[in-house]
């Protein structure tokens, strides 16, 4: 007989935003094992992939009843589990708050069924309106420090998150930012034909992604350089980079913001180009204790990286194979690595392509975990 996995988020099914996905690449691991799953968010009530989603929110197109089903989603989520608890073998809990948290223990505890909670993130202040006063902050370090204990399973996306919860006596695993290779991947090798380097960045960078620094780099360029690159910006607009741009600057001619597109059109674009690029600040906790989801899209769309280093990208990420690494956090240093990625011929960029789609497959693919997964939560034999 096969064992049953319900995963319970604030995020919205079936693909609404890139806490959802993974979600669902952790539900497929299991499934691959023989689980039968379940999700249950704050999306949709329809079935996904073979994936059947509930919803803690049924009046999404409503205003009113939006907000309202938001603030209930503590008494929802918790009833959502007592109606299900009977039939699980496993409960997998993400972003919701401490408190539901807490009672989803204390309910799996008393039936007997594995309880689990995936943790994607350490948020900093400077993520919240009120900084360390802000309500969703102190609840989110309650999570971390008082309500995640020996009796939850951790499901971590970075080593930092591992051996954080390892030393408070959790049993851990470490999944990272992991999506679908046979999704992603294009059906055939994008054929190199220009000299040109393109090179983009998608999301919504908040306060996480340096996007002044990637624009700093850029007015470090000669003219030879610029006039053969050429940079997209996805998820941003013009006037959104004059915010992250030092003040009073222009955007160079070779930058273009396309605002806010579909995800159709950002993985088609994605395929297309030579280089994503992405900037963080490696003093900061979020971007040790997370993983970008951009890094594995972009690799798994063949697409190589410029980035520094944050977090365990130094995994996954080899200089001159599948991505040009930045040496540090500077505007001089992703220049240099600007410079580096103009420098490259059409064969060193074809097969840099080659690696990406390779160091997907083999590391960041959900296929990888699935039996350590399986293992971890139920001690394998699904």
């Amino acid at each position: 007989m096969s064992k049953k996995a319900f995963f319970i988020t604030s995020f919205a099914f079936p693909r609404y935003d890139a806490g959802a996905t993974r979600i669902t690449m952790l539900a497929k691991a299991l499934r691959g094992q023989g689980y039968e799953v379940e999700l249950c968010g704050m999306g949709d009530d329809v079935q996904f992939d073979g994936i059947v989603c509930r919803t803690l929110n049924p009046y999404r197109s409503n205003r009113i009843c939006n907000s309202i089903a938001w603030r209930l989603i503590g008494m929802t989520a918790v009833a959502y589990v007592k109606s299900i608890i009977d039939d699980a073998d496993v409960i997998v809990a993400s972003f919701l708050p401490s408190s539901v948290v807490e009672k989803i223990k204390a309910l799996c505890c008393e039936a007997d069924v594995v309880f689990a909670v995936d943790c994607t993130e350490w948020f900093t202040p400077e993520e919240f309106p009120h900084g360390v006063n802000d309500a969703g902050y102190i609840d989110h370090l309650r999570l971390l420090t008082e309500v995640i204990d020996s009796d939850v399973k951790v499901i971590a996306i970075s080593s930092y998150l591992e051996d954080y919860f390892t030393e408070k006596g959790c049993s851990v695993l470490r999944v990272p930012s992991v999506l679908d290779n046979e999704e992603l991947a294009p059906d055939l090798p994008v054929g190199l034909q220009s000299s040109a380097i393109s090179i983009m960045y998608a999301g919504s960078p908040a306060v996480k992604d340096s996007l002044g620094v990637v624009l700093d780099s850029i007015n470090l360029l000669d003219r030879d350089v610029l006039g053969r690159i050429s940079f997209s910006f996805y998820g941003v607009s013009e006037d959104d980079l004059l915010h992250y741009a030092k003040k009073g600057a222009a955007l160079p001619a070779c930058v273009h913001a396309y605002g806010r597109v579909s995800r159709k059109d950002v993985i088609a674009a994605l395929k297309n180009a030579d280089f994503t690029i992405l900037m963080r600040d490696p003093s900061m906790k979020f971007a040790q204790a997370g993983m970008p989801t951009k890094v594995t899209e972009s690799l798994g769309c063949g697409t190589p990286v410029i980035a520094n280093i944050t977090s365990d990208l130094g995994e996954y990420l080899v200089d001159g194979l599948n991505s040009i690494v930045v040496r540090n956090f500077s505007a001089e240093a992703c220049a240099f690595a600007l410079e580096r990625a103009a420098s490259l011929s059409v064969a060193d960029r074809s097969s840099m392509r080659r690696e990406a789609l390779k160091s997907m497959r083999c590391g960041l693919d959900y296929r990888v975990y699935s039996v350590a997964l399986d293992e971890f939560l139920c001690g394998g034999g699904a």
